[in-house]
């Protein structure tokens, strides 16, 4: 019997194409496949922020490894997305993304209902309503609007509430039902009773002198305020809405608390106290107990400035003096968990009375501030989390400074004030 002679060459290289599709084989199931279908077909495709091929079709494909990727997809004009991919092995994945143009803020301006100079805008007690000071501050208004067919923003009614005139307003603090306000003017504060939109009954009745900060809390159980008369006296104080019925909660003498700031939590149960002390390094973070009568320091750094509660009440986003002669914005904004751990910045220069929780969400905001890079105003919406944009960016036109914003729970509108004047921007899809 012959035996078969085998060519060493020949093993050598049959032994190699084994080698290699094995190998080949190996990095192909170790390997997913991407491919993305998009709209406009001029936008900007990365992964993990690494540029993506777009073809003239609108069409990009990539491979990767297996496991979490960041999709962005980005174009002038439109909100961007920022996708989160989980990649499986050996598979490809397909996805279109359709942009959404960027709304135009709608200004009431232009409606024949509209009202000059606004100021102090707040949530209303309906879908897609606000209440908001207007007619060069002498009346108090009430808003509503809906997003029609269109996508266009519309004027359902806008109307006065109160009988004109008021004056010499310089803060309004809304009530929690939203059926009265207190009104401050100097160091004296007036309770206004809406009386059910009554202008006969309307009366703006004077609550009491040598009041600073004052706020309600939201369960409408009481109204906190720091209360300092010529005597020396410094008090955080708890009252009635007639301010008949008064609590000396706290000695702030004793706290070293000079006219702080205060913001209640959603349940009522905290009040953030902020000293403005004279020596800022003494401003720190404190959190006072509505029931327990007691303080609780949540901030070792003093500078601080401001504060509001998260809409659930886990977290506190904050402000803290920094001064950058390039930038006009002299706060830095951080963020940590209410009871003072886990705190980070959100490298974010911006003020608290120019953010508001996102629709109600715990992990976005909407901030209006100065960019630095276009050196103009900016309205965009902020992950907390992540510390990045979520794609709306809304570039506001040059010389226009945004004082308040909000975004409420129960909409789908963006409402911000600047140069006095009141504009909406749309949310639906």
């Amino acid at each position: 019997m012959k035996r078969l002679k085998v060519n060493k060459k020949t093993m050598y290289t049959v032994l190699a194409v084994v080698v290699l599709s094995l190998l080949l084989l190996l990095l192909l199931l170790n390997r997913s496949g991407l491919k993305v279908n998009i709209e406009p077909r001029n936008a900007q495709v990365s992964i993990d922020n690494i540029p993506l091929v777009v073809r003239n079709n609108g069409f990009a494909s990539t491979t990767l490894s297996p496991g979490n990727h960041i999709l962005t997809v980005e174009s002038e004009g439109y909100i961007s997305q920022i996708i989160e991919l989980n990649l499986k092995r050996a598979r490809t994945s397909e996805i279109e993304v359709s942009l959404q143009r960027i709304p135009k803020p709608y200004s009431i301006s232009d409606d024949a209902t509209a009202a000059d100079n606004v100021q102090f805008i707040t949530e209303g007690d309906d879908f897609n309503t606000v209440f908001y000071f207007a007619d060069n501050a002498s009346a108090l208004y009430k808003a509503k609007f809906k997003v029609n067919d269109a996508g266009k923003i519309e004027t359902i009614y806008n109307l006065p509430i109160s009988n004109p005139p008021l004056s010499g307003i310089e803060d309004i603090i809304w009530s929690p039902k939203k059926d009265a306000s207190i009104h401050k003017k100097n160091k004296t504060a007036y309770y206004f009773d809406f009386k059910k939109y009554n202008f006969v009954n309307q009366e703006e009745v004077k609550y009491g002198d040598n009041i600073g900060d004052i706020v309600f809390s939201p369960d409408d159980s009481k109204i906190a305020y720091y209360f300092a008369p010529a005597s020396g006296e410094k008090s955080l104080v708890f009252a009635n809405k007639d301010n008949t019925d008064i609590t000396r909660v706290a000695n702030l003498n004793d706290a070293n608390i000079k006219n702080p700031y205060l913001n209640f939590s959603p349940s009522s149960e905290w009040i953030i106290v902020i000293p403005r002390n004279d020596n800022t390094q003494e401003n720190k973070i404190f959190l006072f107990n509505a029931y327990t009568r007691s303080f609780k320091e949540v901030s070792d750094a003093g500078n601080n400035l401001e504060a509001k509660f998260s809409p659930d009440g886990s977290k506190i986003i904050y402000s803290t003096y920094s001064d950058d002669p390039a930038n006009p914005v002299k706060s830095i904004v951080s963020i940590m968990d209410a009871n003072g751990e886990n705190k980070k910045s959100l490298d974010l220069r911006a003020e608290i009375g120019k953010i508001d929780w996102f629709e109600g969400s715990n992990d976005k905001v909407v901030v209006a501030t100065w960019d630095e890079e276009k050196k103009t105003e900016s309205v965009f919406v902020y992950d907390v989390i992540k510390k990045q944009n979520e794609g709306l960016f809304i570039e506001l036109p040059e010389k226009k400074v945004v004082k308040e914003i909000i975004s409420p729970r129960n909409g789908n509108l963006i409402y911000y004030i600047a140069n006095d004047q009141f504009y909406i921007v749309s949310l639906a899809d």
